[in-house]
């Protein structure tokens, strides 16, 4: 392992200490420990800093797909499993995507998890002194004044960012603004109306930027000025990397603002227009065309300040000529820090293929160490471009039939795969830096079988059990880092950081905001392309100078751009449950006669997942010997993997465009009303 890998691993190593929570130590829903009381936490060094590590434990993980979006609801991606934009085919984490849930039964509930933090946020604001210790005691016993001002201007960030996360999935909340004694049974709120709330996060977020907290967060963790296509980390405060800095409070005011202008926020959801408290006041605002303007200088704000500081979209340069190669650019943005990044975090579930988490839940069985059992249906393949940067529907050279050699750019060796189905080429670069698809081969090399790949169908070396297998016929692929193999002497760690917010998503919220303010605004076009291009496919511009297709200036077609490029680039971050929400494109039924899309009453129904047919064989056999395909057939039909089937029926109804509010806290309320429909 060379010395910059070692560095990754160490500074990763280093931020988990911050963003891991301590409950076990110090559990803030009960107040205190046995043996301890807050004269202790606030007088003693040590204590009070695991008292604020444990703000961050409610940072969600969105990594992880496999096992744990059973046993750590709060924080997992269960919303991927939700909204079938992954699927494992673990039944433990299966049955999210096919069962539905009420208030009662919903397992990945932030409710009670994010308040304790928000309160625990809070004491440490009203007691904290303005340092602990003195000149003369080493580091770790005494914090500076200014060393307690960033831990204060933290816990007011970590707040507002509670909140969000409260917002996103049930809608406005309670504002808790007085710290009360949690056992007092006459503690009791009434929910926030979307307004109230929005400005409560905005106020915490303003405090940091020109209020009382003004000018103690640093602006960005980067400490040098080096290109960052060096993948010098060494350029990066990385053991205060998911601390919060400037452009993460710019960023979230912009995603807030965003949220706040979407329809499912804004006027659109029909029903949540009926819903009141008990005083009568409304909880969910009639539609505001302003809103989008809010959005709008929020983002503004945010690429100003971005500009300045020299972050900019990730583009990895070819080795050969110096020009940019969009393969190596969408895979290495998620290996490296670089100056695309706002806001991430070290503590992910991927980094080492020894483990059970996502590296080895995403890497095919046959493979030592792989379970394979974290993948897609089909219905997300059929989104991806082709290489043309057309759909499917619309690239006349798309087939569905017959095979082709297909050299595989994510291979170490660039080697050629034989016998690829049609449909998996031509497509553009995010498609191979996304999926695993069948017949692919493996990044690395294998010494034992040198032309290993993917085969996930029925008597395919891939596929392991009823737990492990391709339920769709694709692995996520994404994130994987390609230099990892868990044989011999090959690398089996690789450090990388999670992202929660860079610039392409917030380049994609422009283009979406101001399409929903004037559809003829040039910026439209300008920061959907920026990302295309970046991604390697033609742009919307030269499409449209090429006349193969021009959707400028139309305001629908824009948005549906719009909408599918950002499901394409965001795929697997954490994102596609709460866009396909806040669109009101959850459970969305299309009208075939003008195009538009509804959503229907709140009647129960089910959307079908599509999958390959993972139960039959592929059209390649397999030698035992080497795990090698040999091809014997070329037909494609009932008997064969290369076919669309239902592989799932998820339920659906429109209650569901807002999380249930957990019915053990409805127990305990006068006050809280219900989201609407349930």
């Amino acid at each position: 392992m060379n010395i910059l890998k070692n560095i990754h691993i160490m500074a990763a190593a280093a931020l988990m200490g911050i963003g891991t929570g301590c409950t076990d130590y110090l559990d803030v829903s009960k107040e205190l420990s046995a043996t301890m009381n807050k004269e202790d936490v606030f007088s003693t060094p040590s204590y009070f800093k695991r008292w604020y590590s444990d703000l961050y434990s409610t940072l969600p993980l969105y990594s992880e797909t496999g096992l744990g979006v059973n046993s750590n609801t709060y924080k997992s991606n269960g919303w991927a499993i939700y909204s079938g934009e992954l699927v494992c085919s673990n039944p433990n984490v299966l049955k999210y995507g096919q069962n539905p849930y009420t208030p009662n039964s919903s397992k990945h509930n932030r409710w009670a998890n994010c308040y304790e933090r928000i309160r625990q946020a809070m004491i440490l604001l009203e007691r904290a002194p303005e340092s602990m210790g003195n000149a003369n005691d080493n580091s770790d016993a005494r914090i500076s004044v200014e060393e307690m001002r960033r831990y204060k201007a933290d816990a007011v960030y970590l707040m507002a960012y509670n909140y969000f996360l409260l917002f996103e999935s049930y809608g406005p909340t309670p504002i808790v603004t007085e710290i009360a004694d949690p056992t007092d049974s006459n503690i009791d709120y009434s929910r926030a109306s979307v307004d109230e709330m929005v400005n409560y996060i905005d106020g915490l977020l303003t405090s940091l930027l020109t209020g009382e907290y003004a000018n103690i967060l640093p602006e960005t963790i980067k400490t040098g000025t080096e290109d960052d296509t060096n993948h010098d980390w060494g350029q990066y405060d990385m053991s205060n990397m998911v601390r919060p800095t400037k452009a993460a409070v710019l960023a979230l005011r912009a995603r807030l603002a965003v949220y706040a202008a979407s329809p499912l926020f804004n006027g659109g959801f029909k029903e949540a227009l009926q819903i009141t408290d008990k005083d009568g006041k409304r909880i969910f605002p009639d539609y505001d065309a302003s809103k989008w303007q809010t959005a709008k200088q929020r983002l503004e704000e945010l690429f100003s300040f971005a500009n300045s500081k020299g972050m900019h979209l990730y583009k990895a340069k070819a080795d050969a000529d110096g020009s940019v190669d969009p393969n190596k650019s969408v895979y290495e943005l998620f290996q490296y820090y670089n100056d695309e990044i706002l806001w991430a975090n070290a503590a992910n579930d991927y980094n080492n293929t020894l483990t059970l988490d996502m590296e080895a839940r995403t890497t095919p069985g046959g493979i030592t160490g792989g379970m394979g059992n974290v993948g897609f249906y089909q219905n997300i393949i059929d989104l991806f471009f082709t290489d043309k940067g057309l759909t499917i529907d619309e690239d006349p050279d798309y087939k569905e039939n017959g095979f082709v050699d297909l050299k595989n750019v994510c291979n170490e060796n660039g080697h050629v795969d034989k016998h690829i189905f049609n449909m998996y080429q031509n497509r553009e670069p995010r498609f191979y830096a996304d999926v695993t698809y069948e017949g692919k081969s493996w990044h690395k090399q294998l010494s034992s079988y040198p032309d290993w790949g993917f085969y996930g169908a029925k008597g395919g070396a891939s596929y392991r059990d009823n737990t492990m297998y391709a339920r769709g016929g694709y692995l996520l692929y994404k994130f994987n880092n390609r230099t990892l193999l868990n044989e011999g002497s090959n690398t089996k760690k690789w450090a990388r950081p999670w992202i929660y917010f860079r610039l392409a998503d917030f380049y994609l919220y422009y283009a979406e905001v101001c399409n929903e303010i004037n559809p003829s605004d040039p910026n439209i076009i300008k920061y959907l392309d920026l990302v295309r291009e970046r991604a390697g496919i033609p742009t919307y511009a030269q499409l449209a100078a090429e006349n193969k297709k021009n959707i400028i200036g139309n305001q629908d077609l824009q948005r549906e751009a719009i909408y599918r490029e950002r499901i394409i680039e965001m795929l697997g971050e954490g994102n596609y449950y709460f866009d396909i929400h806040r669109w009101m494109r959850a459970g969305w039924t299309q009208n075939v006669a003008d195009g538009t899309y509804a959503i229907k009453d709140n009647e129960d129904k089910s959307i079908p997942r599509y999958g390959m047919d993972y139960s039959k064989p592929s059209v390649l056999t397999f030698d035992s010997s080497r795990n090698v395909g040999k091809v014997f057939n070329d037909a494609i039909g009932q008997g064969s993997f290369y076919n669309r089937v239902v592989l799932d029926n998820y339920p659906w109804k429109k209650a569901m465009l807002l999380y249930p509010i957990p019915y053990n806290e409805m127990q305990k309320s006068q006050l809280i009303v219900q989201n609407p429909l349930w």
